[in-house]
């Protein structure tokens, strides 16, 4: 189990500055303008001399200053001309950058539009989110050239990103594309305690008060529940406990967390599993093991163990319920602990605790996953064909956006501050090397340090970098050991995780793209609303399980299937 923790990544869990967006043609575009594959940005790609004054080597990039203008994802809240990161790429590299930056709430919409209307900037920074998947590479890369291709950049000029492809011959395999080109940065994410959630969260205390011990099977998790509802945990003379709260967003979901649990894998939006063979590709929602665990996640429901609101609020309403006092949330559903209590106050920190899957009546037993080591789920950066300094920005991205010490920079800010190095000899919470102290600090100096991070875009978040950056801590709930704590949680669920499953992102061939995108869409609306009908009732689990198996082939599923088999080559 410890070689497979050590071959992980932990990924930051901060709040970070989100970067912007913005729409227009950059102004050092070139003037045959945007929207396809223009002979300069080809012919660029093929030059490896790079242009005038550019250096392919060291500091600066450019002998003179250049502007590239840049899109940003998120981060609309921050002030990029004055953005700490931004001004030291521009001292250090000669390069400014023109930012426009728009919310994640519409970024996806804003930036199709922008590239259909072939005025676009430079260099495009997504975030999780709204990151370029394999589906528009195809489309934006492989068919219509408005991504350029940067693999010949990545052994002509490439520092950090050819270093992570030579050590990770893995990575660099998942970006090419059909076609043999990359088109795009990934964040390459060994997040260790990503590869497991949805995770839920149970009161320790409320466990300690009670007398209860961790629940082993679905029936004594439902008795645990019953105790957190009607015995008065909480000690305030109310009957104002809620057993169990989620939300609608992809990792706070109740109803997956409980079927990938104990009953059916399960990942929401993609839907297919491995059979119990290890080889047949399934539809996960279509299975008598699905149904089976909607009749469990029903009863829990119907005796109002699990807060009706989870399949309607958003994450931030579930924390500010879990934080509102007197507290009353017994469980909640999470990726890590700090989307539920309040990470600034320890003691609540400690009175949440990482409860262990339990099995379900077939002895189903496991914890739910993400993508593995070694799979990327989208690119956090591309340049595209209007940029007239490619080589520049590409260098840029790989300097400043693979390199150990910015990463740092980006994400806790200035070094001194949010961060240090970790004193000689220190060990981290595996018995390595630790090269990193995040430091703790109150929440205004969090706020004026966010003012001057980086969030969005790619990074390397490699094994050997987050392993690095986790000494061993006395006080695992104090903040700023936030990550070394949800990293002992991951430990003790890692053995759940299977060892196999399907890849969730595959390059679809592009006469099959459109259609395969179709189907999943439907998909994804129809069986999340009907998942959410059959636990509250609106949908009966009996008499109304073959009306839905039979919606359910309307929506072309065995197409669906074959079409991710052909991609993924099973």
């Amino acid at each position: 189990m410890k070689k497979r923790v050590l071959a992980l990544l932990l990924s930051a869990c901060m709040v970070l500055g989100m970067a912007g967006c913005s729409s227009g043609k950059a102004e050092t575009a070139s003037d045959s303008g945007g929207g396809g594959a223009s002979d300069a940005a080809s012919e660029a790609a093929a030059d490896a001399s790079g242009p005038e004054g550019f250096n392919a080597t060291g500091m600066p990039i450019m002998d003179e200053k250049i502007t590239l203008k840049v899109w940003i994802e998120g981060g609309a809240d921050i002030d990029w001309e004055q953005n700490r990161f931004v001004k030291e790429i521009e001292e250090k590299s000669n390069i400014k950058m023109d930012i426009i930056s728009t919310p994640l709430s519409d970024a996806l919409q804003k930036r199709n539009l922008m590239l259909a209307s072939g005025d676009y900037p430079d260099l495009i920074l997504t975030d999780w989110p709204t990151v370029f998947t394999k589906s528009d590479v195809m489309q934006y890369g492989v068919k219509e050239g408005v991504l350029l291709p940067i693999t010949d950049y990545v052994d002509k000029y490439g520092n950090n990103i050819k270093r992570i492809f030579d050590e990770n011959p893995n990575y660099k395999n998942s970006c090419i594309a059909p076609d043999g080109e990359i088109y795009g940065f990934a964040r390459f994410s060994e997040c260790y305690h990503c590869s497991a959630y949805p995770k839920i969260y149970l009161r320790q205390d409320w466990m300690d008060a009670l007398g209860l011990d961790m629940p082993e099977t679905t029936e004594e998790l439902r008795e645990v529940l019953r105790a957190f509802v009607n015995d008065d945990p909480n000690g305030n003379g109310k009957k104002d406990e809620i057993g169990m709260i989620g939300a609608t967003t992809w990792n706070t979901m109740v109803e997956y967390a409980l079927m990938g649990m104990s009953f059916q894998t399960v990942k929401p939006d993609f839907w297919l599993s491995l059979g119990a063979d290890g080889k047949t590709v399934e539809f996960s929602p279509s299975t008598d093991a699905y149904r089976e665990g909607l009749r469990y996640i029903k009863s829990l429901y119907d005796e109002g163990l699990i807060d009706g609101t989870s399949f309607t609020q958003k994450d931030d309403q579930m924390a500010q319920t879990i934080r509102t006092e007197p507290h009353v949330v017994g469980m909640y559903v999470c990726d890590h602990a700090g989307m539920g209590y309040d990470n600034k106050d320890p003691k609540e920190a400690e009175n949440y605790q990482i409860l262990i899957p339990v099995a379900g009546p077939d002895g189903f037993r496991r914890q739910g996953q993400n993508a593995f080591e070694g799979e990327i789920q989208g690119f956090h950066a591309a340049i595209t064909d209007a940029c007239q300094y490619p080589e520049a920005a590409f260098r840029l991205i790989d300097e400043f956006f693979y390199d150990d010490d910015y990463n740092m920079e980006r994400m806790y800010g200035e070094r001194g501050i949010g961060w240090d190095y970790a004193p000689e000899g220190t060990k981290n919470v595996f018995g390595g090397e630790a090269r990193y102290v995040v430091n703790s600090v109150s929440e205004d100096q969090s706020a004026e340090i966010k003012k001057g991070t980086m969030g969005v875009g790619p990074q390397a978040d490699l094994a050997s970098f987050r392993l690095s950056m986790l000494p061993e801590a006395e006080d695992i709930y104090q903040s700023g050991n936030y990550e070394q704590r949800i990293t002992l949680d991951t430990q003790k669920v890692e053995q759940y995780i299977p060892e196999e499953r399907l890849d969730y992102t595959v390059y679809i061939p592009l006469d099959m793209a459109d259609e395969y995108a179709e189907i999943q869409t439907n998909l994804n609306n129809f069986v999340r609303m009907a998942t959410v009908q059959f636990i509250t009732g609106d949908r009966d689990i009996e008499s109304g399980w073959d009306q839905y198996l039979s919606e359910l082939d309307s929506y072309r599923v065995d197409r669906y299937i074959e079409i991710y088999k052909t991609a993924a080559g099973r």
